[in-house]
């Protein structure tokens, strides 16, 4: 599990004012001035970013994105990308930042900054009651569907190697094999388990096997944009505070946050002018 301790959101703080040059200020600016914020959002993730033609952008991120852009000044500007896409599409500068359940990773924070988390994501193992799977060791020989350039997809292959791993570009075309029944082994987030039952005749329903890891959930900024991410930390940090976030995430996953990323109290920050 992981936690968010007062010390670290401090330091989060501190040096990305320490770490803030003039001209990545400047840049900050540009985006205020332009009057929308571009957000790299996946179509397709139940619960989190949905896509309605006649509703529009429903989900849990897509509520965020809205909240943040509302309080920068700004307009939302939504710029679909698949899982594979979300980082390269932030720094070609085709988005200002990513709010697509992207989980914080070793070699992710290699390439983009993140901000304090927001959310999380459970990522879990689904399959029939009818298949033997208590962890990676019973996954053995077994074809699994898996989003492409993802943190479960990942796991997999550090811990399920003699798996035959399927990778697919999108939650949409994951979940459309699975239906199809091209494997019966999926690893995805907790709340495409519960969509597929809903699709699912009742012989083919599926369970939930194991969990294969929770991973905080942070907006993804480009390691140069140091003012914008020190506003978004402030934003995220006061979001906690005042309930904002946490309600957001409950109206569409229905449950709160974990206390790992909801704690009982926050430092007070202020939001940057």
């Amino acid at each position: 599990m992981f936690s968010i301790s007062r010390a670290w959101i401090l330091a989060a703080s501190l040096l990305g004012l320490l770490a803030a040059p003039v001209a990545h200020a400047d840049q900050f600016e540009q985006i205020r001035k332009s009057g929308k914020l571009r957000i790299a959002i996946i179509n397709g993730l139940p619960s989190f970013s949905q896509l309605d033609p006649s509703l529009g952008w429903s989900g849990s991120d897509a509520d965020t994105g809205r909240q943040l852009a509302r309080d920068l000044g700004l307009k939302p500007e939504f710029v679909v990308v698949s899982n594979a896409e979300r980082i390269t599409t932030l720094l070609e500068r085709r988005a200002d930042i990513i709010i697509s359940a992207l989980s914080i990773t070793p070699t992710r924070e290699q390439q983009i900054a993140f901000s304090l988390p927001y959310a999380s994501i459970a990522l879990v193992i689904g399959a029939p009651p009818t298949e033997a799977i208590n962890g990676y060791r019973d996954l053995a020989g077994k074809r699994i569907g898996v989003g492409r350039n993802t943190s479960d997809g990942a796991l997999l292959k550090q811990y399920a190697n003699q798996a035959r791993i399927i990778e697919f570009d999108d939650e949409p075309a994951l979940l459309k094999a699975f239906l199809s029944q091209q494997f019966s082994v999926i690893s995805c987030q907790r709340a495409s388990i519960t969509l597929l039952n809903r699709l699912l005749p009742a012989q083919r329903q599926i369970e939930e096997k194991f969990i294969q890891r929770e991973y905080p959930v942070a907006i993804g900024i480009r390691k140069e944009d140091a003012s914008l991410r020190n506003w978004i930390n402030a934003w995220v940090g006061e979001n906690l505070r005042n309930g904002q976030l946490n309600e957001i995430f409950r109206r569409h996953h229905g449950h709160s946050l974990p206390d790992s990323v909801l704690p009982a109290t926050l430092p007070k920050a202020r939001m940057p002018s």
